[in-house]
């Protein structure tokens, strides 16, 4: 439980950083690339000993690792992406739907046991993640942009599949190595990208960027670990609803007090929704 928490901590205070991003006019995909190159460097001066580059790349769950930070950063593109082309509430309810691919996971591959009231739960779960986002209004949305959250729906389904699946694959692999190898392998790919947009003069980095982006780095070294360290203890069909339907819960809540935004009668049903979700999943 303590993991989930923690987890949850950082991961609003990432929502937190997120929502201040438009304000303060910083640009994402560098802010992102950076934040991966801050996380990888904190996972390296925090093993017990001092990493060796050698050793890291010695172990047999490398290519899982490598797998593992492709998916971070080509799902977190088409979430930029989708967020412009279909808009916030489809992108956002595609995201989170993904919870199906992963308690599919955890019972197909992984022989966790599912009970009727862990099945009411995860429903109620996906229920709240709709009613939530189904009052905002993004406009109509071209049909030819619609394979983007389902990009989305897939692509977050294999980040937390892959994590929870490193850990029963490879019981012995160190959690801060693996998130080590796999920040860096999204901050390569990141930079690549970020390269090619500098080159065609489509991007331009400021300092601004770069603190924001180191920001995001410490945040989401300590999300991800206490994420994946829960993740390694509780079942995957457990953790990942209860984890998803509580993040949505604080984070329209904390939208409502700390940024003004309104909330319909089927916005604060969905939010009683999530409630029931992770008590129902949490007692299950």
């Amino acid at each position: 439980m303590l993991y989930l928490l923690s987890a949850l901590f950082f991961s609003v205070c990432i929502f937190f950083t997120f929502k201040y991003f438009d304000k303060f006019g910083i640009n994402i995909l560098p802010a992102i690339t950076i934040s991966y190159l801050i996380a990888s460097v904190s996972g390296y001066f925090s093993g017990s000993q001092a990493n060796q580059v050698n050793s890291l790349f010695e172990q047999p769950w490398l290519v899982m690792a490598v797998f593992t930070g492709m998916s971070f950063i080509l799902t977190f593109l088409v979430f930029a992406v989708s967020t412009q082309k279909v808009g916030v509430a489809m992108t956002v309810v595609s995201g989170k739907m993904s919870i199906i691919l992963s308690v599919a996971v955890g019972f197909l591959l992984l022989a966790e046991p599912m009970n009727f009231m862990q099945i009411t739960g995860i429903a109620a779960a996906l229920a709240a993640f709709y009613l939530i986002n189904t009052a905002k209004n993004d406009g109509p949305v071209e049909k030819k942009y619609l394979f983007l959250p389902v990009l989305l729906f897939f692509g977050t389904g294999a980040n937390d599949s892959l994590m929870k699946l490193s850990g029963v694959y490879y019981p012995g692999r160190d959690e801060i190595q693996f998130l080590t190898v796999t920040f860096l392998t999204a901050f390569a790919i990141g930079s690549i990208i970020m390269l090619l947009r500098l080159f065609n003069r489509r991007l331009k980095i400021t300092w601004k960027d770069m603190g924001a982006g180191v920001l995001l780095g410490v945040l989401n070294w300590f999300s991800t670990y206490f994420f994946i360290k829960g993740l390694y203890i509780l079942p995957i069909s457990l953790f990942i609803p209860v984890f998803n339907a509580a993040l949505i819960f604080i984070a329209a809540v904390s939208g409502y007090f700390f940024f003004g935004e309104k909330l319909s009668v089927l916005n604060r049903i969905g939010i009683l929704m999530a409630l029931l979700a992770i008590a129902v999943i949490a007692f299950s």
